[in-house]
């Protein structure tokens, strides 16, 4: 049975084989992954210093997949702006795309040069906020398990803030009944019914130090947006701004994601609290996450950097409705 969140608890209102990562929560496999992490880290492409790489390895992907584009840095992002979902769609509701096994790897190689494939673990142990970002539930139930695990090996914030939403759940993407390991098996009763009330049960069910389940946990409960007649989930700057409303004070922030998306969900806060020190952790992709969610999260991506980016001219921007 769901029980009621644990007093002191704050709710604020409102597969690719060749790239199969598997996380392991034993600790000494948590220790390769960190490893693996920060060997990754150094040849991926950082676009505040190595625009030049950053414009070459686009061109280089743009051509593998033969779309028509123009070898500058600001067209090419806008012309990565076709693999963005359209409103209301959700990341599972993407079709595949076809391409050959040869194509297919080279495309992943280029992925992963760019950031989006080998997970990142958190660069220093102390931090003032852990900012686990809303998902699917088990997409959530993996990004705590990861907090949990950062926490064994020494990793410590004094709070835990879940960026979270008034997003209906949907069956099959939020499958609540695998996320019970089975000695835990039981009637979940009431379900819940959105992301944030998900996020509340795996608070109290996920397994995890008793000392990090004791520290001043928050609930941002962003509600949807109406636009053009249908209902938006929050996006991740939506609830970025609806805690800010709540007036934290800056500080250090550990972003807690998973891959591909932590790129982008890194950039979002950056620019949503520039009173803050932002570091990102993000776990490996699910095994089955398909290249159509990887090129949408890299347009995502590139579409958030558009103001970071000097531009030598201006370009007729490609914007698109959704999640920014």
């Amino acid at each position: 049975m769901l029980v009621p969140a644990p007093a002191g608890t704050k709710i604020m209102p409102g597969r690719m084989s060749r790239f199969n990562f598997r996380f392991n929560y034993q600790r000494f496999l948590a220790g390769t992954l960190m490893y693996l992490s920060m060997l990754s880290q150094a040849d991926t492409i950082d676009p505040g210093q190595h625009d030049k790489a950053l414009t070459l390895t686009l061109d280089e992907l743009l051509t593998e997949l033969r779309i028509s584009h123009t070898p500058n840095l600001e067209s090419m992002i806008d012309t990565s702006q076709i693999w963005r979902r359209k409103p209301g769609q959700e990341r599972w509701e993407l079709p595949r795309l076809d391409i050959s096994t040869n194509k297919r790897y080279r495309v992943f190689d280029l992925l992963e040069k760019l950031g989006l494939i080998a997970p990142v673990a958190p660069s220093t142990k102390q931090y003032d906020y852990a900012l686990l970002l809303g998902a699917t539930a088990p997409g959530m139930k993996s990004r705590l398990d990861y907090l949990a695990d950062w926490w064994r090996q020494g990793v410590r914030f004094k709070r835990l803030i879940f960026l979270v939403g008034q997003r209906p759940l949907t069956p099959g993407a939020d499958d609540l009944d695998i996320l019970i390991t089975k000695p835990e098996k039981k009637k979940l009763d009431p379900l819940p019914f959105t992301e944030t009330e998900a996020a509340i049960m795996l608070h109290q069910l996920v397994p995890m130090p008793e000392a990090m389940r004791a520290l001043p946990v928050e609930f941002i409960d962003t509600p949807r947006n109406w636009k053009s007649g249908l209902w938006h989930r929050p996006n991740t700057r939506d609830t970025l701004r609806h805690w800010v409303k709540t007036g934290p004070l800056p500080g250090t922030a550990l972003i807690i994601s998973d891959q591909p998306n932590g790129l982008y969900q890194k950039e979002v806060v950056k620019q949503e609290l520039p009173g803050f020190i932002i570091d990102l952790a993000a776990g490996p992709a699910d095994p089955a996450t398909t290249l159509p969610v990887y090129l949408d999260a890299l347009a995502l991506w590139l579409y958030n950097l558009k103001p970071v980016i000097p531009q030598s001219a201006p370009s007729k921007a490609v914007i698109t409705p959704g999640r920014h």
